[in-house]
């Protein structure tokens, strides 16, 4: 799990998930579960995804980025 992650508002007031430096949109809900991406996933094509559980319980699914944080 992770612990250093915050909840942010985006430029257009989205709302993203932070984790260290690296910012995730979000992707999809079902359930209690929603899916996070990166925000770099459509410039990059970076794999990197998240999942949260009730906005708490963080897992990290794919934690390699291919570019640096921003």
């Amino acid at each position: 799990d992770v612990s250093y992650y915050s909840y942010i508002t985006g430029f257009r007031g989205s709302r993203k998930l932070k984790i260290g430096e690296f910012t995730f949109t979000r992707n999809k809900a079902s359930g209690s579960k929603t899916y996070w991406s990166c925000a770099r996933a459509g410039m990059h094509k970076c794999k990197a995804r998240v999942v949260t559980v009730q906005d708490h319980d963080v897992t990290i699914k794919c934690g390699q980025h291919n570019h640096p944080p921003y």
